[in-house]
């Protein structure tokens, strides 16, 4: 991420609002200067995004969809942090050449042969390229030699086949074990802060749905240090197996006594697109949540590469997309994307298409990268109106244009996933299990 971002803490004052003018403008009110007459007051983008905000909290619908770059923020003591995809490409390097780790030279020739050249060379270091493409291109080639291979061929341990399909599993492990950086020690004040606030939702409307691209434990662990119930498809039973009917089901206080219910506080629905690093499927082909390394389960996961979209056919994967499609599709719907960079068709599209024919859908939508981190690096301080091409990612660039034809169901922000859950506001009035949660977690913060 730019030097801008780096180290710079979550706030809601770092983020800027795309104008129907086309150019970025910051949070805070700028003052008229004093010593210039014909100089003019302008007003910050703050009041305009607090009003987007507090509508989509309060809307009948809330949806949230979480892409990589909303775990950056995920910090620990030790050097494990969320991957980017270069640094996928790192891991799955010195995965394949763990016993050989001085050039590179086994990774290197599968990159050759699939991709024709090698990424460039900087500081005397190679730089890392596209996994996705690498292992989409691994992939083809691999099915093609299948396809044309006799029996003989296939099973050859010392065959073409055998190490290319090693290569791609190599690759994948190393993946699995790069996203598999969060424990209970880890600090996940934006995740936290987001379950926070709509966790105080009222009861009666529907629970606020998360979608997620990530393999991560991030929500699922900020949850459990809040006390929030989280319906992820899978059963409460000793070996927790996934059903999509389990997303009906909702979760209510019954009295000891006489008949009544109500339904508790703080239910989210959570829907992880690309599956999660606990998911294992058995051979029968039943999911379980389980991380074990048992030969018999293979892990659940969408891994980066060209044919996500056919995966996302499959099940657990079109149970989750069906859901993110039809929820789309609800009247008064606000939609809040973070950390998404919209490079995968078979998300982007369904958002494009609810955008095209929902009326009531509003979207708003916060990435770091649509502002050029020399513009923000610049001294002194960038303009408070700053000017900046519209990004050229073709889903991100149709959304933006919406804002410039003057949609007032979009509004996008430059910044991260912790300035828009910082700038998010905090609907008041706790329940009586709120604040004693609120309690508990202050005696548990105090060291005895």
């Amino acid at each position: 991420m730019s030097d801008f971002w780096t180290g710079k803490p979550g706030a809601a004052g770092n983020l800027r609002l795309l104008t129907r003018e086309g150019k970025w403008l910051a949070w805070e009110d700028q003052e008229a200067d004093p010593d210039n007459a014909s100089s003019k007051r302008i007003a910050g983008a703050k009041g305009r995004v607090n009003e987007v905000l507090t509508q989509a909290v309060h809307a009948t619908n809330v949806l949230t969809l979480l892409g990589s770059g909303a775990s950056f923020c995920a910090k620990n003591a030790d050097p494990r942090q969320a991957p980017g995809m270069g640094d996928l490409w790192q891991a799955a390097r010195e995965s394949v050449c763990k016993e050989d780790l001085i050039d590179y030279s086994k990774f290197d020739s599968v990159v050759l042969d699939v991709i024709g050249t090698l990424p460039p060379e900087k500081d005397g270091k190679r730089q890392a390229g596209d996994i996705e493409n690498l292992l989409s291109l691994c992939k083809m080639k691999l099915e093609l030699m299948e396809v044309r291979a006799k029996e003989a061929e296939k099973t050859d341990p010392e065959g073409p086949i055998r190490k290319l399909r090693i290569f791609i599993e190599t690759a994948e492990c190393a993946i699995l074990e790069n996203v598999d950086f969060v424990d209970q020690a880890t600090d996940l004040p934006a995740h936290r802060g987001l379950i926070q606030k709509f966790a105080k939702r009222a009861v009666d409307k529907p629970r606020v749905k998360v979608f997620t691209t990530n393999y991560d434990l991030c929500i699922e662990e900020a949850a459990s240090r809040l006390g929030i119930v989280l319906v992820d498809g899978f059963s409460h039973s000793a070996e927790q197996r996934f059903n999509r009917d389990y997303f009906q089901h909702d979760v209510v206080r019954r009295q000891t006594s006489g008949t009544k219910s109500d339904y508790i506080d703080g239910v989210f629905h959570l829907y992880k697109l690309h599956g999660s690093i606990d998911w294992r499927r058995r051979a029968d082909g039943v999911v379980i949540r389980s991380r074990a390394s048992d030969p018999g389960l293979k892990p659940v996961l969408i891994y980066p590469r060209s044919t996500k979209y056919q995966e996302a056919f499959e099940t657990p994967y079109l149970d989750m997309f069906a859901a993110l499609q039809a929820a789309l599709r609800e009247p008064d719907t606000a939609l809040l994307v973070a950390g998404f960079g919209f490079a995968d068709d078979h998300i982007s599209a369904p958002i494009w298409s609810a955008l095209e024919s929902n009326l009531s859908l509003r979207l708003i939508l916060v990435d770091p990268s649509f502002i050029p981190a020399v513009k923000l690096d610049a001294h002194p301080a960038p303009d408070h109106l700053l000017d900046a091409a519209l990004p050229t990612r073709k889903y991100q660039n149709k959304i933006t244009r919406l804002v410039l034809e003057g949609d007032p169901r979009v509004t996008v922000l430059n910044g991260r996933f912790e300035d828009l859950v910082d700038a998010i506001p905090t609907i008041t009035g706790d329940s009586d299990r709120q604040r004693l949660q609120t309690r508990l977690d202050q005696i548990r913060d105090v060291a005895i």
